[in-house]
């Protein structure tokens, strides 16, 4: 629109400074001769010619220049099109491949979570495993220990109680032994009774017999 006006402006200016001087010199000179005239004449028709072939010129110009804009516009915007179209396939593209890169992070993510699951699930039932088993030897450990302390102390009783009947049997033995003694010493006491008692009854005997 700015190339527009500056034509027209320009064709105006022009006009204005080729007539002035063919007027100028036609009011002034009056009386010039024909020549002049004619050559004047000639003159300014051939400006005149010259103007318009300037602003057939000009007019040529614009419409290229129009057409050109016009083209160049058209080119543009089919450009731009173009351009937005890319843009917008590529937005897709680029949305799309997001879109695949996303799902496959939560693949990823998801089998991640369910291998640490699954290893978390293995650990801890062979923590499980190990725990047990250490339960058990500790269980093993302290029943055979208790066992051990048992026997121990059923030895110890055992060996207390054989003390005690072998004391017992020691004393009964003891006890029978001076029993023995006794009865021994009574039968000897009672022997000796007995034949003194004879002896006596003999020499009672003896003394009747006499």
């Amino acid at each position: 629109m700015r190339k527009v006006t500056a034509i027209i402006t320009a064709l105006g200016f022009l006009g204005s400074t080729s007539l002035t001087p063919v007027l100028a010199a036609t009011t002034a000179d009056a009386g010039t001769k024909s020549i002049e005239l004619s050559a004047a004449k000639k003159k300014a028709k051939k400006a005149k010619k010259a103007k318009k072939m300037k602003k057939a010129e000009l007019v040529t110009e614009l419409s290229a220049a129009k057409k050109k804009a016009k083209k160049k516009a058209k080119k543009s915007k089919k450009k731009a099109e173009l351009t937005i179209a890319d843009e917008l396939s590529a937005a897709k593209k680029k949305a799309k491949k997001a879109k695949k890169a996303k799902k496959k992070a939560e693949l990823t993510i998801s089998d991640e979570l369910s291998a640490a699951k699954k290893k978390a699930k293995k650990k801890a039932k062979k923590e499980k495993k190990a725990e047990l088993v250490t339960d058990l030897s500790a269980a093993k450990k302290k029943a055979k220990k208790k066992a051990k302390k048992e026997k121990k102390a059923e030895l110890v009783t055992d060996l207390s109680a054989a003390k005690k009947k072998a004391k017992k049997a020691k004393k009964a033995k003891k006890a029978k032994k001076a029993e023995l003694v006794t009865d021994l010493s009574a039968a000897k006491k009672k022997a000796k009774k007995a034949k003194k008692e004879k002896k006596a009854e003999s020499v009672i005997l003896y003394r009747i017999a006499a």
